[in-house]
């Protein structure tokens, strides 16, 4: 055929004669027909004239026209004048083969030429002959190509064919399998049930999932029927889906660490600045630079509002895993029935409520980065075990999965609480407290750095100024009295304190008066003994009164026993012995 359309185009494109090209068109056994840019029939060779005549039409009286009794009928199968290829249609009960060719000329298409014959013909059997081989090494070819595997068995679930797909994915040569039976396969241990069984039994598609070692195989098996409708056989199309659930369980993770990334950059950008004009604040950037060089495990420890979270993102900054996954995990914020799921992930169907394709926890998430565990105290005991294990051999395993995870991450963590006091009570294990203390940063409390206290009001200042389009100041007499203040609530009392002033005061210069009512009251007096006793009771009684109300006071403004101690100048055990017996409350509420 590629013959015949190479001498048309050359017969089109060349300078015969008329009667040249018909006398060799006209040596051609299959028909041809010529029409031009307009549909019409323009010429036809002898053999097409001899097969429209046998079939009772006069082609020479179709000169000029459509022919659109032919035409009509390939019409159904292709738009003839605009498109290509090879098509079968029946006419008065004969199977006419009609090859659709372009009739070109330069790069402009004049028309399209036909070439016909009948399916029965000697001589263009062989040619159908031809055809159907390169056919059936093309399907050889997609068949053997394809990346899905293929099994194909008779109506019975005899094996026929295989192809090197499903011989990789199972592992077997398709020597082995060719001629047995799917039901003796499954008995070799091939593997443990059959789509093509079930299709036998239903006649239907039917879908089942496999194992194959390490491999989840998904096969499906179709029915074949013949032109009479009956059952021949069955194609198989199996598919190792296995690197699909990698790639998804991969997107999945690349999906949660963008927002990780997203939820990050939130963090770092609403954070204190870092202020260090103190000795004490200098000494911990000094600190800072000297641990860019190690990727050592870091305890940030200090009162609550201290700027603990922001040490803690300096550390990483400065570090060479500045660019890699930054994950704060609040230990105190998730329930600890769900901790261990989100620290470590989970396999699919590990639990009720499980994703179908299973996620991927923090440590595996922020691998090659930096995991922050904060209020690193609040962890359960039960999930301490596991934190060590993990920090211990670099390790994890997701909850319902075998297969152990390498993970390469710096653990950073941070808590306001007294952990080696913890470490004695037995709330928290002195192994996993000795492995987060490699190196010890305790930030000092905002009292304990009064040189930090104006710049920072000042960077407060700035920022709340910008936020709420304000050109508020802070007046000298403001600002002395923001250096005597004790600040029990550390930056995070200074930035409430600042954005409340920014917004509520009238004037352009903040000053005292403009101060809550709550730091007018109590500034100044925080020294002096308010005792008023009017009338007499039991000095035992009284005492006990005063013991109370002092307490009650320390409760309101600090946090922990430990500090309400420090300020009562009495031991941590007295303070929480006496309220326990004063008042009721359990010692373990402050801690």
């Amino acid at each position: 055929m590629v013959e015949i359309k190479n001498n048309m185009r050359g017969i089109c494109e060349n300078t015969m004669r008329k009667e040249d090209y018909e006398s060799v068109l006209d040596t051609i056994f299959c028909s041809i027909l010529l029409f031009d840019g307009e549909a019409k029939l323009v010429h036809f060779n002898r053999g097409a004239c001899l097969m429209f005549e046998d079939m009772g039409w006069n082609l020479a009286e179709k000169i000029g026209t459509d022919f659109e009794e032919f035409t009509g009928v390939l019409r159904r199968e292709v738009d003839y004048m605009r498109g290509s290829g090879r098509y079968r249609v029946e006419i008065h009960n004969r199977f006419i083969v009609c090859n659709v060719q372009p009739w070109i000329t330069g790069d402009r298409r004049r028309g399209t030429i036909l070439i016909l014959h009948e399916s029965l013909q000697s001589s263009c059997i062989m040619q159908e002959l031809d055809v159907t081989s390169g056919l059936l090494q093309e399907i050889n070819i997609f068949v053997e190509s394809s990346h899905d595997g293929f099994l194909v068995t008779d109506s019975r679930g005899n094996v026929v064919r295989v192809n090197a797909a499903w011989e990789k994915v199972f592992g077997i040569s398709r020597s082995h399998v060719i001629g047995k039976n799917v039901s003796q396969l499954i008995e070799e241990g091939v593997y443990s049930e059959s789509a093509v069984l079930k299709v036998i039994k239903t006649k239907n598609v039917a879908t089942v999932m496999l194992k194959k070692e390490r491999k989840k195989i998904i096969a499906t098996g179709a029915p074949v029927f013949d032109a009479n409708g009956t059952f021949t056989s069955v194609v198989v199309n199996v598919r190792d889906i296995t690197e699909l659930n990698n790639l998804q369980s991969n997107l999945e993770q690349q999906r949660l660490v963008a927002e990780g990334f997203v939820r990050e950059l939130a963090f770092m950008h609403s954070r204190t600045p870092l202020i260090a004009h103190s000795k004490e604040m200098k000494n911990i950037m000094d600190t800072i630079k000297t641990l860019s060089q190690v990727n050592s495990t870091v305890l940030v420890t200090g009162e609550s509002g201290t700027g603990k979270e922001v040490i803690v993102n300096q550390i990483h900054q400065a570090s060479s895993r500045r660019k890699k996954p930054f994950i704060k995990i609040n230990c105190g914020a998730i329930l600890a029935a769900l901790f261990e799921s989100e620290l470590f992930g989970y396999e699919e169907g590990a639990f009720t409520g499980a994703r179908r394709k299973g996620k991927a926890g923090f440590f595996e998430l922020a691998n090659g980065g930096t995991l922050f565990l904060d209020e690193i105290g609040e962890l359960d005991l039960a999930l301490q075990v596991k934190l060590l294990r993990v920090i211990q051999e670099g390790e994890v395993t997701r909850i319902g999965g075998t297969r152990t995870i390498h993970v390469d991450v710096r653990i950073i963590a941070a808590t306001n609480r007294d952990l080696w006091q913890q470490v004695q009570e037995g709330t928290f294990r002195q192994d996993l407290f000795y492995r987060l203390n490699v190196i010890n940063i305790e930030v000092p409390p905002l009292r304990s750095r009064r040189e930090d206290i104006i710049p920072l009001a000042v960077r407060f200042l700035e920022n709340f100024n910008k936020k709420y389009d304000k050109k508020k100041e802070i007046s000298a007499e403001l600002g002395k009295l923001f250096l005597e203040m004790e600040w029990p609530g550390n930056i995070r009392e200074l930035e409430n304190l600042i954005e409340s002033m920014v917004v509520l005061t009238q004037g352009t210069v903040m000053e005292p008066k403009d101060l809550p009512i709550r730091y007018k009251n109590s500034f100044g007096n925080e020294s002096v003994a308010q005792v008023s006793v009017t009338g007499i009771l039991p000095l035992k009684e009284a005492v006990a009164l005063t013991e109370k109300q002092l307490l009650e006071n320390a409760r309101e403004k600090y946090v922990t026993t430990r500090e309400m101690a420090k300020v009562l100048q009495v031991n941590q055990s007295t303070v929480s012995r006496k309220l326990e017996k004063l008042m009721g409350t359990k010692k373990k509420e402050y801690f």
